[in-house]
């Protein structure tokens, strides 16, 4: 799918993705996940999409954890690090993925995929759908119905409601899409000459951070990196100049570090939900104020859009990889 018909499509998306969600969450027997250590594993842009789940469960008072699904398959043969499981693959077919699920302990095993017909359906116990439909290469759509699934998949593991208004964050989404449409093309022109970008933000905000440096080097080849707020201020910002940029997501100490990078002439983006004035080197991106998954779905279309312009400003086309590896995807039958 053209990735810039995937962005404008996301609010009608993830309305028919939370019905093929909730749906399958009714049928679901939730109960291996309502106790104990949960232990989430993806790889690539589902890994960034997984802060967000363990965020939530942590707040609100529960043990979970983020897995890294290369690392848990070289444990083989068995996995013994969690009490269940939730293996994340959008496509269904990461082959690390994939191959962590077969080694975990059936009956805790639960797939969330885009693709129910995928390898990955094999290998679980329970499987969730996204429902969302066609993706683009570089994915937005199904990284914003993950982020929403993971949100839902949370408060029917532990019935907590955290704020999120899903019935209405198609509307939203739409409207902030309209309202920094036109901003994003300014950025872009602000930062389509630097060398590099660092990409900051906390808690749920670090996923946004994540995968918004991820799609900066996959759409517009810019390289990039990312941190979580309070580990930058311990020493990686060091080498920023004028030629390099930053983008930075909150409305916490993100602020006076955003100020304080453009007071060093270094461009700056912030996608905040706060008032806070723009000057020469500091771009403000402003996004309704949510909860923190929700908000993390605003982040990224931020991101997603500028990422647009840049590859268009660039003269690059978002439909594909240069660099293929032929090991990563496990091809359907």
């Amino acid at each position: 799918m053209d990735y810039y018909e995937a962005v404008l499509s996301q609010g009608a998306r993830l309305e028919a993705s939370a019905r093929a969600v909730r749906s399958a969450l009714v049928e679901a027997d939730l109960e291996p996940w309502r106790s104990g250590l949960v232990g989430v594993a993806s790889m690539g842009a589902s890994w960034h999409a997984s802060t967000v789940f363990v965020d939530r469960l942590l707040r609100h008072g529960r043990r979970a954890v983020k897995l890294d699904a290369s690392e848990l398959m070289a444990l083989e043969p068995e996995l013994d690090v969690a009490d269940s499981y939730i293996f994340v693959s959008e496509s269904g077919r990461s082959r690390e993925t994939v191959a962590a699920a077969a080694m975990a302990p059936r009956g805790r095993r639960l797939g969330l995929t885009d693709n129910t017909s995928a390898p990955i359906a094999e290998v679980v116990d329970t499987l969730v759908g996204l429902g969302h439909g066609e993706d683009s290469r570089v994915y937005t759509v199904g990284y914003t119905a993950t982020l929403q699934a993971f949100g839902l998949l949370a408060s029917a593991i532990d019935g907590v409601d955290d704020g999120d208004d899903w019935a209405g964050l198609p509307e939203v989404f739409d409207k902030t899409h309209a309202a920094l449409s036109s901003q994003a093309k300014v950025v872009a022109d602000r930062i389509r000459d630097l060398t590099s970008l660092d990409v900051v933000g906390d808690r749920a905000s670090f996923a946004s951070a994540a995968e918004t440096a991820l799609i900066f080097r996959e759409a517009t080849r810019t390289p990039s990196a990312t941190y979580s707020t309070y580990q930058y201020l311990h020493g990686p910002m060091e080498p920023m100049t004028p030629q390099q940029g930053c983008v930075i997501f909150g409305d916490g100490r993100e602020v006076s570090l955003a100020q304080f990078l453009a007071g060093e002439q270094v461009p700056t983006v912030l996608v905040t939900s706060g008032e806070t004035a723009e000057t020469d080197s500091l771009f403000v991106m402003r996004i309704p104020k949510l909860a923190p998954i929700s908000r993390s779905i605003l982040e990224i279309l931020a991101a997603q859009l500028v990422v647009g312009e840049l590859a268009r400003l660039r003269g690059l086309g978002i439909d594909g990889f240069r660099y293929h590896q032929d090991d990563t995807k496990i091809e359907s039958a």
